[in-house]
């Protein structure tokens, strides 16, 4: 009778585990592609806003501080510090850009298509940018992962009990706990996609600001 209802504990422990790490594998690689789109959207601005020559330096010039506190406050250099993806700082200076562009007189075909396009990526950078917020803040219920661990514990403590002791066993029952706690933990760090050991990568912002030197 113990096994048995052990044997159902690991059905559906390993059935929640999977469907743990596939959901947050998910979040994860929707995060990053976010942030591919965030920093393409950065590279097409500022080539949108060169169409306007020498007098759009500033604006082109508050981009790249814009680009640069973004890397600093999404992938903070200490680790554990918590990433700042909406700082008030960084907002009000999309605002600012934002506000730069609406106030451009195109005087060509060309500065005026230039403007509506930036306008219109400006646009996405201010909603991604608000979608990378609001998604730091939705992560995997702890109640939730409580119950998985708990169920997890219950169920090498039965094997440590009932099974016969000797070293080949008990070698056995440490790696399969230090394998499935494994998985805990890449399910906790992949829900911290900013600030874990396993992270969304930064390059892509990175490669932008590049891009955007003068």
């Amino acid at each position: 009778m113990v096994q048995t209802t052990m044997n159902v504990v690991a059905i559906v422990a390993a059935l929640v585990l999977g469907l743990l790490i596939a959901s947050t594998k998910k979040s994860f690689d929707t995060r990053s592609k976010e942030i591919e789109e965030f920093s393409a959207n950065l590279t097409l601005l500022d080539r949108e806003l060169q169409h306007f020559g020498a007098e759009q330096n500033d604006t082109r010039s508050l981009l790249r501080d814009f680009t640069a506190g973004k890397i600093a406050q999404t992938w903070p250099a200490e680790r554990g510090t918590p990433p700042a993806m909406d700082h008030a700082q960084t907002v009000k200076m999309l605002d600012d850009i934002e506000d730069r562009l609406r106030s451009l007189t195109p005087t060509t075909e060309v500065q005026r298509a230039a403007r509506s396009s930036a306008l219109q990526l400006a646009g996405e950078l201010k909603r991604t940018s608000r979608l990378l917020a609001v998604q730091e803040s939705s992560r995997t219920p702890r109640p939730f992962l409580i119950v998985v661990v708990f169920w997890l514990s219950l169920l090498f403590l039965s094997y440590a009990i009932f099974a016969p002791f000797n070293g080949i066993i008990l070698a056995t029952i440490i790696a399969g706990a230090f394998s499935v706690s494994m998985a805990v933990n890449l399910i906790v760090d992949m829900d911290h996609p900013f600030a874990g050991f396993i992270r969304v990568s930064p390059a892509p912002m990175q490669q932008a600001l590049e891009n955007m030197k003068p």
